[in-house]
């Protein structure tokens, strides 16, 4: 009975931290009394500890610390340029990345055809602090038409999940002490169905607040690469090419027709033949059938058609 009153207390003070983590603001350390917490437990320091990730704007670069208080920012956006090489481009682009200690998470490509320019997209992702600079090399490479950037505020989410990662473990830890202390085998069942529980929503936790420290620490940047000018010339088709394009696929037509035409004459051939032999043995059937015997006989007159004779 005294381990079953002990599992529930241990539940009660895993419910209560993890309850109270609902906050954003870290609380004080944690007071026991009675067998329970009275409070979150302490996350390891203050506020000012907290890793931070900057922000653009108020004169600081991408990546620093912007005011007194600490911020955790998820840092994204496109990048839109014109170079004379996108393919050559899109391979400095990924230098630059890696040198910045990023990665290339996706890149797509094509190359220059006669009516559509070369193209490359990728997706790098470089530290928050080296967003900046990651720009500036950008710009370096071609010309830049068209930056977006932003930020997404989620320091009340980060400490957060802090918090709750902080107050689950709290209660595994608690029921694995308990575990090696139950006194039957009904308590040992009961905390360790409970310790199975508790130590999943731990993980799920940790799995969230892993992803969430992804996204804060390394910044995302779309970047499209176009040509400034097609193949050819001019880099624009103009008449003359329209018209030589035409010949060029009438030609083709002409060759395909001609090359069906071929393939089709021995099969016409064959139901030429076919279509002969029908025809003469259809007539010669027709000569060799005996014609019906016509009757002549007087002609009848009609005595309502048939003048009188004069007297």
């Amino acid at each position: 009975m005294a381990g079953i009153v002990a599992v529930g207390a241990v539940l009660l003070t895993g419910c209560g931290a993890m309850g109270a983590s609902q906050s954003p603001v870290v609380g004080a350390p944690a007071q026991e009394g009675g067998g329970q917490d009275g409070g979150v437990p302490d996350l390891g320091g203050s506020p000012a500890e907290e890793p931070s990730v900057g922000i653009p704007g108020a004169g600081e670069d991408l990546g620093g610390v912007a005011g007194d208080e600490d911020r955790s920012v998820i840092i994204s956006g496109t990048l839109s340029m014109r170079v004379g090489d996108p393919i050559a481009t899109a391979d400095a682009v990924s230098d630059a990345a890696v040198a910045r200690g990023g990665a290339i998470d996706r890149r797509s490509e094509g190359a220059s055809t006669d009516f559509e320019p070369a193209w490359a997209t990728l997706s790098v992702r470089v530290p928050a602090g080296e967003v900046e600079t990651m720009l500036t090399a950008l710009r370096e490479l071609g010309e830049v038409t068209r930056v977006d950037m932003g930020e997404e505020q989620v320091t009340a989410q980060v400490r957060d999940l802090e918090v709750r990662v902080d107050a689950a473990r709290t209660s595994v830890d608690r029921l694995t002490q308990l575990l090696t202390t139950a006194a039957d085998t009904e308590t040992l069942l009961e905390v360790e169905a409970q310790l199975t529980e508790r130590t999943g929503e731990l993980e799920q936790l940790r799995s969230q607040q892993r992803a969430l420290d992804d996204l804060v620490a390394m910044s995302t940047i779309g970047v499209d690469i176009r040509s400034t000018t097609v193949e050819g010339p001019t880099g624009t088709p103009s008449f003359w090419d329209g018209l030589v394009a035409g010949w060029g696929a009438f030609l083709a037509w002409g060759a395909a027709t001609l090359f069906a035409l071929g393939q089709a004459v021995p099969t016409l051939i064959v139901l030429a033949v076919l279509g002969l032999v029908v025809w003469l043995i259809v007539r010669r059937a027709l000569k060799r059938r005996p014609q019906r015997a016509t009757v002549t006989g007087p002609a009848v007159e009609n005595p309502a058609t048939t003048p009188a004779p004069v007297e």
